[in-house]
């Protein structure tokens, strides 16, 4: 018997991401204030109650924000997901991390006019590397299955199962960028508060990078606050395969921390790791 699909389109709630650890910032990202005088989850949980029929924050068991809320079950985004999806089976989840300090409601509004309900997900693609961007995306009732059926197969990336998505360009990359350093809070602090600077600086390359790049150094110019800023320039630009926790930094000579703030003439050096056993 041939079967009809409905017309009906699944009500969009909003999921916030506020259960990680945040080791690598330190501090509670959810609790970082930015900008309007407002921590980070009350900012965002009021840009998807905005344009949401219901807002739900995700969080660990031992939190309590005073809001609806999806306890996470501390095992990755993807089975944060799921539970939601439990929870709410007809609907399509709007899911937003809490680390995304440049997303805003335009980001959001973009993102719902372009949903298409009829495809597993709406989601922006990654300025990096152009894969989808999974926690700033619209999840459809359609993906529910399949994410209960990967995650039993051990599949946890939630990128992967956005690839059958609808997908769209930011009309500024930026905003999706993820703050989970110190390094990536002075960026983005920056960025908010206009105090960007424009400096010159000089790129040193050794191994493997100088084979991907095809040469020794080159002079940048960059608004970059950080040496942290600058690698993920240049990652984006030649796609280097390393994360920064793969790589020691070295700034006029001298190991230094990623959140070192760069000044006119630096030297910069990224260092991959030594290749063999």
């Amino acid at each position: 018997m041939e079967t009809t699909k409905s017309n009906t389109t699944p009500p969009l709630f909003g999921l916030l991401l506020v259960g990680g650890k945040s080791k690598r910032m330190g501090v509670d990202k959810a609790e970082i204030i930015y900008r309007e005088n407002t921590p980070e989850w009350k900012r965002l949980h009021t840009a998807l109650s905005n344009c949401c029929e219901q807002t739900f924050l995700c969080h660990r068991a031992d939190q309590d924000f005073g809001e609806k809320s999806i306890i996470d079950p501390a095992d990755g985004p993807l089975r944060a997901i799921q539970s939601a999806q439990a929870a709410h089976p007809e609907a399509a989840w709007l899911v937003l991390a809490c680390d995304m300090p440049l997303v805003d409601s335009s980001t959001l509004e973009l993102l719902i006019s372009n949903r298409d309900a009829d495809k597993d997900g709406t989601c922006y693609l990654s300025p990096i590397d152009q894969l989808p961007e999974p926690l700033c995306a619209i999840y459809e009732p359609s993906l529910s299955p399949k994410i209960a059926a990967g995650l039993t197969a051990g599949n946890y990336c939630p990128r992967g199962y956005l690839t059958s998505a609808s997908h769209l360009t930011s009309n500024n990359p930026s905003e999706l960028m993820n703050a989970n350093t110190q390094a990536d809070q002075i960026e983005v602090t920056d960025k908010l508060q206009n105090t960007q600077s424009s400096k010159n600086i000089e790129l040193i390359y050794f191994a493997q990078l100088k084979d991907l790049v095809s040469k020794d150094s080159e002079s940048l110019t960059t608004l970059s606050s950080t040496a942290s800023g600058v690698y993920e320039e240049i990652k984006a630009t030649y796609q280097f395969p390393y994360k920064q926790k793969d790589l020691m930094l070295a700034i006029n000579d001298e190991f230094s921390p990623w959140e070192t703030i760069l000044k006119e003439g630096d030297s910069i050096v990224f260092i991959p790791p030594v290749a063999g056993g």
